[in-house]
């Protein structure tokens, strides 16, 4: 299974393909905008350095959030609009599952996103990846109640740009530096695993975007 992995939800814009283990091209900058203007070029990068053309893909894996409004409207519609132009299986990847594929195998883990505003973006995955509390909003201190009850005392590893933010309940919990980045070879390795994709994936918003609509214009105020 060839597989086009995609990542513009947070501070990256990734691209990765995969032919079962093999990683035939990783590309991946950190930006905090721009992700429009980077992502089809670094796709095409990417496709020519594997050898390969959007024809010869078998699925592309695309993170639908929860991250930044715009970043994550970027990758999917690029995503979509390839499914759209060639049939290809497009299978949505959460960001919190993306962080946490890394650590599945050593227990519990806890991915901790900063969604600012005095918020984080949380999950919980048992060993292999069982979701055990799935994708959710709160503040920094109801998080560390809300998973501290899920654990009930057991080891859980706690990671991502949010993990300083709720620190630790109890001294089994391991907190990590809040370094770990989406890796979009893990995106695509976690979508070639996915079951076949019933429809088109939609984005994983948690809470409305930051922005404010603006007033009615003239030709709106007219019509209204």
């Amino acid at each position: 299974m060839l597989v086009l992995g995609l990542d513009t939800a947070l501070q990256r814009c990734s691209v990765a393909i995969i032919r079962g283990d093999d990683v035939l091209a990783d590309e991946s900058v950190g930006m905090e905008r721009g992700h429009a203007e980077r992502l089809a070029p670094m796709a095409a990068s990417a496709l020519a350095k594997a050898g390969v053309s959007i024809a010869n893909l078998t699925r592309v894996g695309v993170v639908v959030g929860p991250g930044g409004f715009t970043g994550v409207r970027v990758a999917l519609s690029f995503a979509r609009g390839l499914g759209v132009g060639t049939g290809i299986a497009i299978v949505g990847v959460t960001s919190l599952a993306a962080l946490a594929a890394e650590h599945w195998n050593d227990g519990l883990t806890a991915p901790i996103i900063d969604a600012r505003r005095g918020q984080v973006y949380a999950a919980l995955y048992a060993e292999g990846g069982d979701i055990l509390l799935p994708p959710f909003v709160a503040e920094p201190k109801e998080v560390m109640k809300i998973i501290a009850e899920k654990v009930a005392g057991r080891p859980v590893q706690v990671i991502g740009s949010g993990a300083g933010l709720i620190g630790a309940a109890s001294a089994t919990w391991a907190v990590s530096d809040g370094r770990e980045e989406i890796d979009a070879r893990i995106v695509a390795r976690l979508a070639a695993a996915a079951p076949a994709p019933d429809g088109p994936p939609r984005p994983l918003y948690l809470r409305p975007p930051d922005a404010k609509p603006g007033k009615p214009g003239l030709f709106e105020s007219a019509a209204s």
